[in-house]
């Protein structure tokens, strides 16, 4: 009932979203608003606000992202080989393969990390963000951009253009400002960080609004298998690899749960966005989140119910 009390709230908020929407107490002009505000404001703000405040030293655990790593890599190889064995047109290719890798971890992970494990978790969870982003947006722009040929038209420049879009991205940015100034140790000046502790309570509740406000079904017309063996991929082989990782590397307790639900969160929704700018299956990308997004309360409650029941 612990694990049940922590994990399913946040997907209630996310049915929230999804039930104002339906009766438009939110419309798409407020979420598409919100959605910015929460990606380029709120969210970065909450990210170097945690870790800028606690040393990098201890908050940061290689041996976490080592097997966040090695996990996603594995999946993404896995993905690429049943993708082509199943037969999968180049469009249907790219979104499943990045829809079994990519995950929603600023919007449902840091939400989950901060109800099961607390504010310590969220800054472990935050660098842990910082050091994967990168990795999972370079390898969704190969997953979306190879089947199509690399030499056929606009596939390069568009996905040299994306790859330009990830090295200014506001969340990697921030995680990066926020490791910089923990390592360095410098003092956030009393005005910023009060200013910071203003905006970000607004953020995870916001987000997670935004996030059941956004989902359509008329997106899920078709593809449902391939959505759901992509959904499978992504919440228990990606996460069972890398549980077993870490169970290898020796990781237990906090470190162990942060890694479950980190790794465990459902299908991101800019996957659907990538999908659209570099020529990959809409719809596909589209069920995909919508059915990982639902079946992730599920095994993300499972996965932490074993670890507490093996006692790791």
């Amino acid at each position: 009932m612990d694990i049940l009390q922590s994990v399913f709230p946040v997907f209630l908020v996310v049915a929230v979203g999804a039930v104002l929407r339906r009766f438009r107490f939110l419309d798409e002009r407020f979420i598409d608003a919100a959605n910015a505000l929460v990606y380029y404001l709120l969210l970065p703000a909450l990210l170097f606000h945690e870790i800028s405040a606690t040393g990098f030293r201890e908050a940061f655990s290689g041996l976490l992202v080592i097997g966040g790593y090695a996990a996603t890599l594995g999946t993404f190889l896995l993905a690429w080989a049943l993708s082509g064995a199943l037969g999968a047109g180049p469009a249907e290719r790219g979104s499943f393969v990045q829809g079994s890798v990519r995950a929603n971890l600023a919007y449902v992970g840091l939400p989950v990390v901060v109800s099961v494990v607390g504010q310590a978790g969220l800054r472990k969870a935050g660098i842990f963000l910082g050091f994967i982003v990168p990795l999972l947006n370079a390898l969704a722009v190969v997953a979306l951009v190879v089947p199509h040929g690399m030499g056929k038209g606009k596939g390069p420049e568009t996905a040299a253009r994306v790859l330009r879009q990830v090295a200014v991205n506001p969340i990697i940015l921030a995680c990066v400002a926020g490791i910089a100034w923990s390592l360095l140790k410098l003092p956030v000046p009393g005005m910023a960080r009060r200013t910071l502790q203003m905006l970000t309570p607004a953020t995870l509740p916001l987000s997670l609004l935004c996030l059941g406000g956004s989902f359509s079904f008329e997106r899920a017309r078709r593809g449902v298998s391939l959505a759901a063996l992509s959904a499978f991929l992504k919440l228990v082989v990606l996460t069972g690899t890398g549980l077993a990782l870490y169970r290898w590397m020796g990781l237990s307790g906090d470190d162990l749960r942060i890694g479950a639900i980190m790794l465990g969160c459902p299908t991101a929704v800019v996957t659907y966005v990538m999908a659209a700018q570099l020529s990959g299956d809409t719809d596909l990308a589209g069920t995909i989140v919508l059915v990982s997004t639902a079946a992730s309360a599920f095994t993300i409650t499972a996965w932490l119910f074993l670890l507490r029941a093996l006692g790791w």
